[in-house]
C-alpha cells in the first residue's frame, strides 16, 4: 500500500556552512531561505547550525558536522542525491563547476535508465550529487523556474539490502522494480515516479550523530494530508518507533512531522502539507 508519495527533500552534513551556501547558490541556482542555530536562543534549545536553501522548487538543508569526514575518492559515490534539470541547466551546471575548478563526470548519456544526460560531482564537503535531464515526462517536474526543475532520485548505502528493501516496501509503500544479477542492488519506485536505489555498502560516517532523536541530516518523504492519520497508524501497526524532534526545533502552528531510523542508519522523515 503506497504511504509516502514522493521524495520531498534531503538535509546533508557539511564541514563549512558558508562555503556550502555559496556552492549551492552558484552551482544549483539555489536561494538561501533560513539560517538556524546562529543565535543564543536557538543554541540554548540545542540547535546545531544549519541552513535551508530553495532548489528545484523544494528546500534542502545543510547541517554543520561535528567531526571531519574522509574526502571522496571520485565524483561518483554513496549516497547520491540528485536534481532534474533542462538541457541549458545541465550546461550551466557544467560551466559553474568548471569555473570553480570542481572535477566532475559527464555529461554521460543514459547513465541511468530514466536519465538522458547526467553530471556527477561532489560538493565541497564531499556529498555526492547527480544533475540530469529526465528521459520522459514521467520523471518528476515541479514547475520550478530555476536551474533545477525538481528533486530527482536518491541512491543510498544498504549494508543489508534485503532489510532495506523490506523497510521501504512495507513502511513507505515503495514498489520493488528490479534487482541486480548479484542481488547487491535494488531499484524501487515511488508513486511520484521517483526512484530509490539501494546499493550494498557499509554505512559511511556522516560527521555527526545520526538518529531520529537528534536533529540533523535526514531524508524527507511527502505523505498526502488525507493519508497522514493512516500513515501514523501504519507505523504503529508495524511497531516502527517514530516521533517529532521538535524539542530542539522552533515550530509554528501547522508544522510537525515524524522521524524514524531506516535499517542502514539514515533518518527518515514523514511530512505533509504545512509541515517541515
Amino acid at each position: 500500500m503506497p504511504i509516502a508519495q514522493s521524495l520531498d527533500h534531503f538535509v546533508v552534513p557539511v564541514d563549512d556552512i558558508v562555503v556550502a551556501e555559496e556552492f549551492y547558490v552558484q552551482v544549483f541556482g539555489g536561494q538561501v531561505t533560513k539560517r538556524n542555530g546562529l543565535n543564543v536562543r536557538q543554541r540554548k534549545r540545542g540547535a546545531v547550525p544549519h541552513t535551508f536553501i530553495q532548489i528545484g522548487g523544494k528546500r534542502m538543508g545543510v547541517y554543520l558536522q561535528s567531526d571531519e569526514r574522509l574526502k571522496p575518492a571520485g565524483a561518483r559515490g554513496l549516497p547520491t542525491y540528485s536534481f532534474t534539470t533542462t538541457e541549458w541547466g545541465l550546461d550551466e551546471v557544467g560551466d559553474e563547476l568548471s569555473s570553480l575548478g570542481v572535477k566532475f563526470e559527464g555529461p554521460i548519456t543514459q547513465a541511468l535508465s530514466f536519465a538522458d544526460r547526467s553530471l556527477f560531482f561532489t560538493d565541497p564537503a564531499g556529498n555526492h550529487y547527480a544533475v540530469y535531464t529526465p528521459k520522459n515526462a514521467a520523471a518528476p517536474v515541479s514547475g520550478a523556474a530555476g536551474r533545477m526543475t525538481a528533486v530527482g532520485y536518491i541512491e543510498l548505502e544498504a549494508p543489508d539490502v534485503e532489510k532495506s528493501i523490506d523497510f521501504y516496501a512495507k513502511v513507505l509503500g515503495f514498489e520493488l522494480q528490479s534487482r541486480s544479477a548479484n542481488l547487491r542492488q535494488a531499484t524501487l519506485k515511488m508513486t511520484s515516479g521517483q526512484t530509490l536505489i539501494l546499493t550494498e555498502a557499509p554505512f559511511s560516517p556522516k560527521g555527526l550523530v545520526m538518529s531520529r532523536k537528534v536533529p540533523g541530516p535526514h531524508i524527507a518523504f511527502l505523505v498526502p494530508a488525507v493519508k497522514w492519520s493512516a500513515a501514523l497508524a501504519h507505523l504503529n501497526e508495524l511497531e516502527i518507533e517514530n516521533g517529532d524532534r521538535g524539542a530542539a526545533k522552533e515550530r509554528t502552528d501547522g508544522q510537525g512531522g515524524t522521524y524514524m531510523d531506516d535499517p542502514a542508519g539514515y533518518v527518515i522523515q514523514f511530512i505533509t502539507d504545512g509541515m517541515e
